[in-house]
This record gives structure tokens, C-alpha cells and sequence, in this order.
């Protein structure tokens, strides 16, 4: 069996986490309303409610980890 490895890609772990973040709130919000209110309401809703907040701390955390990798280079 052959094992392979590929280089971690930054940007799709971020396509990733935002996707998981507007499953979440579409589950969240469709239990709210009794139903299933969709992945375009949802997508919608979560871009403009929680986007803003949610890159502000990606990019926190993206900043705290070269600042950390970076300090363990010197």
C-alpha cells in the first residue's frame, strides 16, 4: 500500500473550517424554524452575521502561528 503525503495547503483548510461553520449554522438555524432552511439562506445569513468575526480570527491565529514558527527558527 502505497502512502501519500501531501503538502498542507492553507487555503483549502480555510474553505474547509468555513464550510463546517455554515453546516453549523444552517443546523443550528433549521432547528430553530422546524425545518431545513437551506444551504443558500444559510451560506447567506452566515456571511453576512458571522464572516467578519470568524476571518478576524483566522487571521489571529494564522499571525500567532508564524509568529511562533518563526521564533523557533531563530
Amino acid at each position: 500500500m502505497t502512502v501519500r503525503y501531501r503538502k498542507k495547503d492553507p487555503l483549502a483548510d480555510v474553505f474547509r473550517s468555513q464550510h463546517e461553520e455554515i453546516k453549523k449554522y444552517k443546523w443550528i438555524e433549521s432547528e430553530k424554524v422546524g425545518r431545513d432552511i437551506g444551504w443558500e439562506r444559510a451560506s447567506q445569513e452566515w456571511l453576512q452575521k458571522h464572516f467578519p468575526g470568524w476571518k478576524r480570527d483566522r487571521w489571529d491565529r494564522f499571525v500567532k502561528e508564524a509568529v511562533r514558527t518563526q521564533g523557533n527558527l531563530n
